[in-house]
């Protein structure tokens, strides 16, 4: 009974901090970081609720060009596991021959339990994209999963991915 008391002690205060940190500080912060890439996040709206961040309506754009229309990004940071997953990702016309015009889900995730490693994960009409990206070795790894009529489609995003067993796979280091 004793050990359940200081379990649930140590939930609730980690459930506490969570909820009471200051999330739209770190979301202004990460935009700063964008803009020295000349990458600005525009029109979204912020909503704070239950430890959730929510933004709704951002627009990507580099160097003054609109680049992409997020509908919907949710943020959970829960410190032992963070995950950040935008949905409907539009992407503008002039970009859609190197990009599928629209991804359905898109999620990024990274535990404290494995610190070396954010995993990558893809849905939209071009199939599924599963992989991850080493922060150490500064190599990503993508498999995807296609759909059967999208390598017509999208032929620039299967240019990248090899057959290497079976599965598209793209491997590179962003040294």
């Amino acid at each position: 009974m004793r050990v359940l008391k200081y379990l649930l002690a140590t939930v609730l205060f980690f459930y506490v901090i969570i909820v009471f940190l200051p999330k739209e500080n770190f979301y202004f912060l990460l935009e700063h970081k964008l803009s020295e890439n000349n990458i600005v996040l525009n029109n979204e709206s912020l909503k704070d609720f239950g430890g959730v961040l929510r933004i709704n309506g951002a627009l990507a754009v580099y160097g003054g060009d609109e680049i992409a229309q997020i509908d919907k990004i949710t943020v959970l940071p829960f410190i032992l596991y963070n995950e950040v997953s935008m949905k409907d990702l539009h992407f503008a016309k002039k970009l859609q021959t190197m990009f599928p015009g629209k991804i359905d889900e898109a999620s990024l995730k990274a535990t404290l339990f494995y610190p070396i490693k954010i995993w990558i994960k893809l849905k939209g009409d071009f199939g599924d994209i599963d992989g991850s990206y080493n922060i150490y070795s500064k190599t990503i790894r993508l498999v995807l999963k296609p759909q059967e009529d999208s390598r017509q489609k999208y032929p620039l995003i299967y240019a990248n991915f090899q057959n290497i067993d079976g599965e598209l796979v793209h491997e590179s280091s962003l040294r």
